[in-house]
């Protein structure tokens, strides 16, 4: 697939993931595992994936009709990421899981915000979707007010759902109907 730039902003720019940016994901996604205060549940050295598996990973979201990667890019490396999957069976299609990540160094500066703003702005424009799903820490306010403000609601609380720093933490499900 040709890579599709996005969105242009004097610091960085937002486009499609390509298989070649693997070896970048990676080291992108150790990078936040590494970090002791983050909010997703990973703990360094557990993301295992070679660069050809996560290649492949990539070729699929970009093959997929219900499906987008979005990469966030500033002096050609990754500052964070966002992609939507879409469900595989026939029931599920309609809905995507919704996920979001970005660099210490890059957090409060726009890039969260830009790429929620393309997420959004994919999923009305798919006919195929109709819902955008996610699970964010309870205790993460600043992501919880950035989906809030794109109108994803809270749906649920899952107690207890994630053992991480010898603490027991509640996530919350939200999502977006389009």
């Amino acid at each position: 697939m040709e890579e599709k730039e996005i969105e242009v902003n004097p610091v960085f720019i937002i486009r499609q993931a390509v298989p070649a940016d693997a070896p970048r994901l990676l080291a992108f996604i150790d990078a936040l595992a590494a970090e002791t205060d983050i909010d997703i549940p990973m703990e360094p050295g557990e993301f295992v994936l070679t660069i050809p598996e996560e290649e492949s990973i990539v070729q699929e979201y970009s093959d997929s009709d219900n499906s987008i990667f979005l990469v966030a890019e500033a002096d050609d490396e990754i500052v964070a990421v966002a992609n939507c999957k879409g469900g595989k069976r026939k029931a599920l299609r309609h809905a995507a899981s919704f996920g979001i990540s970005v660099a210490r160094g890059w957090r409060g500066k726009g890039v969260g915000n830009a790429l929620m703003q393309e997420i959004v702005k994919w999923a009305r424009e798919n006919p195929i979707i109709h819902r955008v799903e996610l699970e964010v820490y309870a205790r993460n306010l600043p992501a919880i007010h950035l989906y809030e403000k794109y109108g994803f609601q809270v749906e649920g609380r899952r107690r207890y759902a994630v053992f991480q720093d010898n603490q027991y933490l509640d996530d919350l499900v939200m999502a977006l109907l389009v």
